[in-house]
């Protein structure tokens, strides 16, 4: 099966179970993967025939200025509307963020259809 992927795309915004963490935006990054058939727009070249991924990352982006407590609710609503809105067959995405002083980061990854 034929994917699209966005990779590392950064977001700014109030994540984080205490309500200190939420105070001010974070830096997160999401990588989505659509999973559908490309085949009409490879065969055509006509983009109005697949997704638009300037439209997706924007519609991403605006759905991130709504506060959450974690990145595991950020990534289902970010699977939802593509779901919704893009209509794949199915979508993984990954949700990573610095949490603490002395890790790296922290990665949440779900894959619905």
């Amino acid at each position: 099966m034929d994917s699209l992927s966005i990779h590392d795309l950064e977001l700014r915004t109030r994540i984080g179970v205490p309500d200190e963490e939420r105070k001010t935006e974070q830096k997160v990054l999401v990588t989505i993967e659509l999973i559908g058939d490309l085949s009409p727009v490879g065969k055509t070249d006509d983009v109005s025939r697949g997704i638009d991924y300037e439209t997706l990352v924007n519609d991403i982006r605006a759905l991130a200025k709504t506060e959450r407590k974690t990145i595991e609710r950020l990534a289902e609503d970010i699977a939802a509307m593509v779901l919704q809105s893009y209509k794949p067959q199915s979508v993984k995405v990954s949700v990573w963020k610095e949490p603490l002083p002395g890790v790296r980061g922290v990665m949440a990854t779900i894959t619905r259809a």
